[in-house]
């Protein structure tokens, strides 16, 4: 088993490699090809904007290998926030831009009562539904974990099912669909509960 997390200039791939660190030493950083070839868990993180991590994964030539690795070999994928987010076929952040279009659906921004609720969603949220991902075994209901943006995945296929949470309006804080999974919120920031939702990824 190797695990390879994507170095496309993501403003929090340190702090994801270092909470993999703590799990497993089988750890490489892909920025290329065959890195990505010999992986059989693939993670991108993100923070920043869609349309420029998709720009960012174009321009190393990453687009291509992703595919015929979660596609077509069927490695385990893990999206964190905006490397969740570009899975979805477009996303709406400062124009209209294409995603990877793993899991068919859109990005838009959340919509929510502002004298009530702030953009950008930033804090600690509990989550619903948390039986509809293998991510969440043996993690307590009552789990916090770390949000931190202002759009969010609406998916557009009723047969995946989805974790959600709640700020302002119920919207999909995770999904798992056969091995591709993404998650909204930071697990590398979410303390305790955020490396057992990594560990269970590892153990996929």
């Amino acid at each position: 088993m190797s695990i390879g997390i994507i170095d496309y200039g993501s403003g929090n791939f340190a702090s994801v490699f270092n909470a993999f660190s703590i799990i497993s030493p089988d750890i490489v950083i892909i920025n290329n090809r065959e890195t990505l070839n010999k992986c059989s868990h693939i993670v991108l993180p993100g923070v920043g904007t869609f349309g420029s991590a998709m720009s960012k994964l174009k321009e190393m030539n990453l687009v291509e290998p992703l595919y015929e690795n979660v596609i077509e070999k069927k490695s385990h994928f893990l999206g964190i926030c905006v490397g969740f987010q570009i899975l979805a076929d477009f996303g709406f952040e400062f124009g209209e831009h294409k995603g990877l279009g793993y899991i068919k659906g859109k990005v838009v921004k959340l919509e929510i009562d502002h004298d009530k609720f702030s953009l950008p969603h930033m804090g600690w949220n509990s989550l619903i539904d948390t039986n509809n991902s293998p991510l969440f075994n043996e993690i307590d209901e009552d789990a916090t974990f770390y949000f931190v943006h202002s759009f969010y995945f609406e998916t557009e296929d009723a047969d995946i099912k989805t974790v959600n949470t709640f700020y302002g309006k119920k919207f999909v804080a995770a999904i798992s669909h056969e091995n591709i999974h993404g998650v909204q919120f930071h697990p590398e920031k979410s303390q305790f509960y955020g490396i057992k939702l990594l560990n269970n990824f590892v153990n996929l």
